[in-house]
């Protein structure tokens, strides 16, 4: 199977482009495996909100408790996941929402005490993966099951789809919104892992952007055959990624 991963960013799920939906099932109609990988950043925020939780975040990543972890994963599960889902079967009945804990899609390493119950996909269970793939489009939301104890862990979406990635030597397309990893205000088409490392220390790459641009170097290096990051709000931004490679970046070795 020809993989391509694609992590849809919850920054830009309340404006994504209905064309994306039809990119993913194009591509598969053109010999691609989609998988979907989702975050849910303002969604959880909201909940988190309504609830009277307070949002701490740590090095980047949401600081998880007991009352975090059970609203990000009722949020994740119960409301973001089936509506990508949804979007989807609406067009063609074929998308099934799964997380970590199904199939034992996914083993997880907890992080640092620290970041509470946070931890980061260790393993792919790739016969699942493939079991799932040759019927359905999964749509994975990031929220993993330590198989010893059956304690559950919120992951950042970004890092299993880099994790998916590389371990099923697929494409990976990161949906966002943004248009591309941007140098002196202009979209570079594509970098290397040597253009990256450069611009990072001429502080040309910084902020939020840099883990994104990291976390690709890293799995391009364990496999993953190029990442490409593109703008959720364009129409058909992903089928013209996946042909081309003149819209967003694409990071090659």
């Amino acid at each position: 199977m020809k993989y391509a991963i694609i992590k849809i960013g919850g920054s830009i799920l309340s404006n994504l482009s209905e064309t994306i939906i039809e990119d993913i099932l194009t591509l598969k109609k053109q010999g691609y495996t989609p998988i979907i990988v989702h975050g849910g950043g303002p969604f959880i925020n909201k909940q988190l909100s309504k609830m009277g939780v307070e949002s701490k975040f740590e090095d980047g990543l949401r600081v998880t408790n007991d009352e975090v972890l059970l609203q990000t994963a009722n949020t994740l599960i119960g409301e973001v996941n089936p509506n990508i889902v949804h979007q989807i079967n609406q067009q063609e009945p074929i998308a099934i929402g799964v997380n970590g804990i199904d199939m034992n899609l996914f083993n997880v390493k907890p992080l640092h005490t620290k970041y509470g119950f946070v931890a980061e996909c260790a393993s792919v269970n790739q016969d699942a993966v493939h079991n799932i793939c040759s019927n359905s489009i999964p749509v994975v939301a990031p929220i993993g099951i330590m198989r010893e104890n059956g304690q559950r862990y919120n992951i950042n979406a970004d890092s299993l789809a880099y994790k998916m990635a590389s371990e099923m030597k697929g494409d990976l397309f990161l949906i966002s919104d943004i248009p591309g990893v941007l140098i002196k205000d202009k979209v570079k088409p594509e970098l290397s892992v040597n253009d990256i490392n450069n611009y990072i220390e001429t502080t040309e790459i910084y902020g939020g952007m840099i883990p994104k641009v990291k976390g690709a170097i890293s799995a391009i290096k364990e496999g993953c055959k190029s990442v490409k990051i593109i703008s959720g709000s364009s129409e058909h931004s992903l089928l013209k990624s996946s042909k081309s490679g003149l819209i967003g970046t694409t990071i090659t070795p």
